[in-house]
């Protein structure tokens, strides 16, 4: 099976809390699996140290589609425990002392989904399994339905969105659908993204998602009840049936 992690961290490389060390473990785990082709795409951040960097390969180069705005994006790759890591480069969204808490991370991270997305056509590589987290990579399994018929590496590939952090969503203003992440009105809509009259990026993404998990049962269960789901748990209850908590 060819399994992709998107993910906006991963241990060794860059960390600010727990994504990280389930994106740093669980490949890892999965890759001991001789049948198992796993690789994990991340932004290629200023706080990646050289130590990372001078083992890194660059692969390609290529302009995406955000929106009205066709960004640069570079791909570099390393490979370590069996698992393939690529990295991608554009200093205008990842060039910060920090990873998070800029004016314009809705922007960047859907940037970086977009990167995702359409890499596979570039890197020609088939993933079977296009894993993502939290809400920065939300966007991921909403663009996969629109480049799905368009893209034939990913004709195919199935999308499972992890919970780790509910409480961080990805809520915008309505007026960020399409200028901002590129998408039609159509979306606009109570199975899709509306809350409230913003976008939730991360209501989003379990409803577009194949399968939805978090990192553990207790979790998941918790999830169902408004003082822990921060608003989704409607959300939630109506996407139970592929609702899973996996420690």
């Amino acid at each position: 099976m060819n399994i992709l992690f998107a993910t906006s961290e991963c241990a060794p490389f860059i960390k600010t809390g727990g994504l990280a060390d389930v994106a740093g473990a669980l490949p890892k785990a999965l890759a001991k699996d001789e049948n198992n082709d796993v690789r994990v795409i991340l932004p290629l951040y200023e706080g990646i140290g050289e130590e990372w960097r001078s083992q890194m390969t660059f692969l390609k180069c290529f302009h995406i589609t955000v929106a009205w705005r066709t960004p640069y994006c570079g791909i570099f790759e390393l490979k370590r425990d069996g698992v393939t890591y690529w990295f991608v480069d554009n200093e205008y969204y990842f060039k910060r002392a920090s990873i998070y808490g800029h004016y314009d991370d809705g922007e960047r991270f859907a940037y970086f989904s977009r990167a995702v997305v359409e890499s596979m056509g570039w890197l020609d590589w088939h993933p079977d399994v296009l894993h993502c987290n939290d809400w920065q990579t939300a966007l991921v399994p909403i663009y996969l339905l629109e480049e799905r018929h368009r893209i034939p590496q990913l004709y195919d590939t199935k999308s499972v969105f992890t919970i780790h952090n509910i409480e961080y969503q990805g809520r915008y203003g309505s007026q960020t659908l399409k200028d901002l992440f590129g998408l039609n009105a159509g979306y606009f809509n109570e199975h899709m993204l509306a809350y409230h009259g913003d976008v939730n990026l991360m209501k989003g993404a379990i409803y577009a998602a194949d399968y939805v998990t978090t990192v553990s049962p207790t979790y998941a269960d918790e999830l169902q009840y408004s003082f822990y789901a921060h608003g989704l748990e409607g959300v939630i209850a109506d996407n139970r049936h592929k609702l899973r908590g996996i420690l």
